[in-house]
């Protein structure tokens, strides 16, 4: 699924100097057309946010129930929680939870995860990174949508984390994609002053070390297409 002839040493060199290196074209043409199709078509898409402190993802079927009132009352929790810290809101399917419990088995997101665990996909990474103790991937399929967002985080919510968590990736589908939509992946430093954004590039996969302060910028009412990803960590277990 890799695009052939990828120099791994030009972005090994742009992630040891910045931490974080943006990869293009990193797909083969009708691998990312292939998710494109299944992210716009076939995903049985949940909303992703934050509960009393805890990252939950409302499933489509309960989704389908919520009334006009259920959903005025989850924007305003999420606008005020939002106000005063961490919160996030998007579109989102749990790949590995769906592939342990054999969910949706025709959803194309299944190779595609078990193509993230294989040992060309692994090898890539721990040759862009340096990180040779990389092991496996874990990822979600998410959707932004208009007023969708992730405030400024950096990946590491419990001690654990710091060694498990090793970089964070971001295979970026959407196609283009305008930077006054929104939708772009931010860094941040310690004061949370933004250091660089990154538009949501066709076939282009992001990597950056974990911690890393970054946010998605919330995404405009004017945006006519979905941002679309496959976002997760290279993770050592």
């Amino acid at each position: 699924m890799l695009r052939p002839g990828l120099n791994t040493d030009e972005w090994a060199a742009r992630f040891r100097e910045r931490g974080r290196v943006l990869v293009p074209s990193v797909l083969r043409d009708s691998t990312a057309q292939r998710l494109e199709t299944c992210l716009r078509k076939e995903v049985p898409w949940g909303l992703a946010t934050l509960v009393e402190g805890e990252g939950r993802t409302i499933p489509a079927e309960e989704l389908a129930r919520m009334q006009p009132g259920d959903w005025q009352r989850l924007a305003r929790r999420v606008q005020t929680e939002a106000r005063d810290g961490y919160q996030f809101l998007y579109n989102s399917y749990m790949m590995v939870a769906a592939w342990k419990e054999r969910r949706d088995p025709d959803l194309f997101l299944h190779r595609f995860l078990e193509f993230l665990n294989s040992a060309p996909m692994l090898d890539f990474a721990r040759r862009v990174t340096g990180l040779d103790d990389i092991a496996k991937a874990d990822a979600q399929a998410t959707r932004y949508l208009p007023g969708h967002f992730l405030r400024k985080h950096n990946d590491i919510y419990r001690a654990s984390d710091t060694d498990e968590r090793r970089a964070a990736y971001v295979f970026n589908l959407s196609r283009e994609w305008h930077a006054d939509w929104g939708g772009l992946l931010e860094f941040m430093d310690d004061e949370g002053r933004i250091e660089e954004s990154w538009i949501p590039a066709w076939n282009a996969l992001a990597i950056f070390r974990v911690p890393t302060w970054h946010c998605v910028s919330c995404v405009a009412p004017y945006a006519t297409a979905p941002r679309l990803s496959i976002t997760g960590w290279f993770r050592t277990h």
